[in-house]
């Protein structure tokens, strides 16, 4: 299911009907009353023939750090098909994005197991409000279970940061392991907000204080590690690498512009949309682009510098968005004078922050057993 406007936008809408996207108009997008009928029997269609289909059953699109209400067309979908013997079990998924701004952002989809709906099936006959609603609260339940959420986004950032220092010494990395953590510390947060205001707001200003040295670190010096090649080879690599990703940077700069000037300039503009725009232009802006260069190419150089683009322009484009990254996060290196003069500094800071760990973590422990005397 996707919401109707998008349908009128030009390529994307070909392509959702392409891959059977079904259309929606939602209460709030239309004039007056709406008249559901046709929409249901799309759905039914689907399902009658063996499809899934995709539901996203808050009604819409919002960048904000928590659920919103379900909406109950999910549940109404799934009792007209039982009326026609159409078996469809409902799988809550939860998308879990570990900055869901952030283009390229790690995600853990999680699957949870099939609603149980036997009891309701038998209670629709009855009451088809009571049982629209009692399994929209089940999907709701089951949904809650599946993502990770806090009432706003400094409280998200807060238990991300903190949840990043207090598991410091774990071997893992992925996002899998540390969104399991996650649900752990917004359970906690959750119970202890009205106890231990006092210690909460105490350990938002320790972490405040941790953010700001860590980022004083990340200035002072480039992060020391074992196995680090000298900062004279990180240099070389950058100077070898920086005249390739220039030219990457170059043939992409007018696509990638004007992809993001479209976008931000259109009247439909919201930070909910603006995503889907940009891979949508994007789809079209950067293929055409690079057919004209390729043209251009061939006019002044000829067949073989032509052929010889179009083979590099894709890991070309690859090399300069993995290289401009590592650029940005210091993977030139520091020269060595610098590194000596800074060092004094750098060790206070290092010396700070270990402290700052250990009056977190001590502070977090207490919180902990303050939690276990509550659930036992």
């Amino acid at each position: 299911m996707a919401k109707a406007p998008l349908f009128k936008i030009p390529l994307l809408g070909s392509l959702m009907r392409k891959m059977g996207a079904i259309p929606v108009i939602r209460r709030f997008e239309a004039d007056g009353e709406v008249d559901y009928s046709a929409f249901f029997d799309s759905c039914i269609e689907s399902l009658a023939s063996g499809d899934s289909i995709a539901i996203f059953p808050e009604g819409a699109s919002l960048p904000q750090p928590l659920m919103s209400v379900i909406k109950t067309g999910a549940a109404r979908l799934f009792f007209l098909a039982s009326e026609k013997n159409i078996k469809s079990p409902i799988v809550p998924i939860g998308l879990n994005y570990e900055q869901g701004s952030i283009f390229r952002s790690r995600v853990v989809i999680w699957i949870a197991s099939p609603l149980k709906t036997d009891d309701l099936l038998n209670k629709y006959r009855d009451s088809t409000k009571d049982a629209v609603r009692d399994l929209t609260e089940r999907m709701s339940k089951a949904l809650e279970e599946s993502v990770f959420q806090s009432d706003n986004f400094l409280d998200r950032e807060f238990m991300l940061y903190l949840e990043r220092i207090y598991n410091d010494d774990k071997v893992s990395d992925s996002w899998l392991e540390r969104l399991e953590r996650m649900k752990q510390f917004e359970a906690g947060l959750n119970t202890l907000r009205d106890c231990c205001y006092t210690e909460i707001t105490r350990l938002r200003q320790m972490l405040l204080r941790h953010k700001n040295l860590s980022n004083l670190l990340k200035k002072t010096d480039y992060p020391s590690g074992v196995n680090r090649p000298p900062s004279v080879i990180h240099f070389l690599l950058a100077l070898i690498g920086l005249p390739i990703a220039a030219i990457g940077v170059l043939l992409a700069f007018l696509p990638y512009r004007s992809c993001d000037y479209i976008v931000k300039h259109s009247k439909k503009y919201n930070m909910a949309s603006a995503a889907t725009f940009k891979v949508v232009y994007s789809l079209f802006l950067f293929p055409v682009t690079f057919i004209i260069e390729a043209m251009i190419l061939h006019m002044f150089f000829g067949w073989a510098v032509s052929i010889l683009f179009v083979v590099l322009i894709i890991p070309l484009s690859y090399f300069t968005l993995y290289f401009m990254e590592w650029l940005y996060e210091g993977g030139w290196g520091i020269p060595v004078s610098l590194r000596k003069s800074r060092k004094t500094f750098y060790n206070r800071i290092t010396y700070l922050l270990e402290e700052q760990n250990r009056h977190i973590k001590d502070l977090i422990d207490k919180l902990a057993a303050r939690l276990n005397k509550q659930t036992s």
